[in-house]
This record gives structure tokens, sequence and C-alpha cells, in this order.
């Protein structure tokens, strides 16, 4: 069985890990920093994530200070992503591995500044800005001998629940609330249509840039995965309150529900065996899943980066 003691020696690697001072995130940079690793922990708060990291530190003593370090990232602000990956590709001549681990799931129909729903904003379209700015520093690490570089989305099974009439066909469909009744925005199945709407965008993501870098014959390997149920608050945060307490029961723990993402960031079978991980979805470390038919639709995957595009470049971001 795969777990976090099969994580190779990434002496030499540098990660970034998005939403990386708590969850499965935290237990992510933990387990790289570990095994080697000089690791980004992506988070909007320094006070937070100075404290994450002060934790891991403090437990582990083998790392070393250098070996993790707050990168400043706002997935809801786009700005302050191109920011975020501008300073990284100045302080780094190298990213081997890239994991889009936050992740949100707004309780109301809320946008952000540029006009986004926010669930879809965070979860597709700001992980969307962060792959793409950092692709040439991603794509400079491949060109390198003996390499292996990853791109790892954390999406979810929920993906199924996206709404049926949503298409990624315009931009509107970028921030779409998920029904036509304002009365219904915070109903829980409403709620998880809209998470679900997101995490299809991030199978689909990662499918469309695997066929892209395959295109160019970038050796980068793209693969999505679905954590499981982990007891985490992100994890919990799209079911009722009074469920929350018999969830985190049943729930995997934070170190559990990390070893999918591990797998897909480090673990050689995603090098030895292309045909089965590439671009692919994950449901447990070394499983991989169809998904839903959707998410397999190559066609709705360039529609969905197409709008991508033009949305950002409505607002300035290209």
């Amino acid at each position: 069985m795969w777990s976090a003691t099969s994580v190779p020696n990434l002496t030499g690697k540098v990660a970034l890990v998005t939403g990386g001072n708590t969850g499965i995130g935290l237990q992510t940079v933990k387990q790289l920093a570990l095994h080697g690793a000089k690791v980004y922990m992506g988070a909007r708060s320094e006070s937070r994530a100075k404290e994450a990291i002060e934790s891991i530190l403090s437990e582990n003593h083998t790392i070393g200070q250098e070996h993790i370090i707050w990168l400043p990232l706002d997935l809801s602000k786009l700005f302050n992503i191109v920011e975020a990956a501008q300073l990284l590709s100045s302080l780094e001549e190298r990213l081997d591995i890239l994991i889009n681990n936050a992740g949100i799931a707004a309780d109301d129909f809320t946008t952000t500044t540029e006009g986004f729903e926010s669930t879809m904003a965070v979860n597709h379209i700001g992980h969307f800005v962060l792959t793409t700015k950092l692709l040439p520093l991603l794509k400079a690490t491949a060109s390198q001998a003996g390499s292996d570089v990853r791109v790892v989305t954390i999406s979810s099974s929920a993906e199924r629940f996206a709404p049926k009439h949503n298409v990624f066909a315009t931009i509107k469909d970028l921030s779409d609330p998920g029904t036509t009744n304002p009365s219904d925005y915070t109903s829980r199945t409403v709620v998880f249509s809209r998470y679900g709407a997101s995490k299809l965008a991030n199978i689909l993501f990662t499918g469309e840039l695997q066929r892209r870098l395959d295109q160019e014959d970038v050796k980068i390997t793209a693969l999505a995965l679905d954590p499981g149920p982990v007891a985490t608050d992100g994890g919990m945060g799209v079911f009722p309150s009074f469920l929350k307490p018999v969830l985190k029961l049943v729930m995997k723990s934070p170190e559990k529900g990390a070893l999918n993402q591990l797998f897909c960031a480090t673990a050689k079978e995603a090098i030895d065996e292309p045909k089965t991980y590439k671009g692919k979805f994950l449901t447990a470390p070394g499983k991989t899943s169809p998904g839903s038919e959707r998410s397999r639709d190559s066609e709705l995957a360039q529609s969905l980066w197409r709008i991508t595009e033009e949305a950002l470049k409505n607002v300035g971001v290209s």
C-alpha cells in the first residue's frame, strides 16, 4: 500500500503547494519537505502561514527553515496571483512540482472584484492563472536532463454534480449561480452544484493542459485527483453544520487525505506508465477513474480553456 514513506528522495527539487497552511495542503508541504524538497507554501495570511510553518519545524527537526517558505497568494485576486508567480519565478530557476491544492465552497452566490463566482474563481480560474504564469518556469525545468515535472490539481468526485445546463460555452458560465432562483442561492443542493462545476473544471483543465503540453512535446505530467472525504474545514465545507461532528468520525485524517496528491506529485509510477496516468483523474493513490462523461469531453475542455482565456483578457490578465 502506498504511504508517506513511499515518497522518494526529493532533494534538489522545488515545489509550490497552494493552500499549504492547513488541512491536506499542510500535510503535503510537510511530507515534501521531509523528503528533501524546498517547498513554497502559498497562502493569503502571513501570520497563519508562519504559524503553520513553525508547527511543522517544531515537530520535525530534520527540516531546515530554508526548506519551507511562505509565498503570498490570494487565489481570489487575479493580479495578486500574477505577482505571486512573478515573485516565485524571480526567486527560483526551477519548479518541479506545482500542487493546485487550495479550494473553497462558498455558502452563498458571491462574486470576486473581477465579477467571477467565488467558488469557480478560486478553484479553477485562480489556479488557471497561476499555472499558466508559471509554465515558463515549469517548461524550463522540464527541459533539463533527468527532470520530472508535475502539475497536480485537486478536484473531487463531486464534479458529477455540476449543473447540466452549464456547458462552459460562454464567459457567463464561469459565474453561473447554479439556479435561476436567487432565493435558492444558499441551498445545500445549489452550493454543492457550484462546487461541482468548479471541480469539473479542474479535471477538464488538467486534460486540456496535458493535451497542449503533449502537442508541444513538453515533458510535464498533469494529474487531477479526488482526495476523498477528509475531515478538514474545506472538506466539510459543503455539508450542514449539524452533520460535521458525525462526519469527523468517518472521514479521513488530513495525513491520509494527502496521500493521493503526494502520489500524483512524486510517485515514480506516474512517469513509468504515462499512458495510464498522464492527464488522468485519480481517486486513490495509483487508482485512475474515468470520472463523469463530461469530464472526458475534450471539446468541452477546449471550450473551458477558451472562455477562461477570454474572461481573463477582458479583465486585463493575459
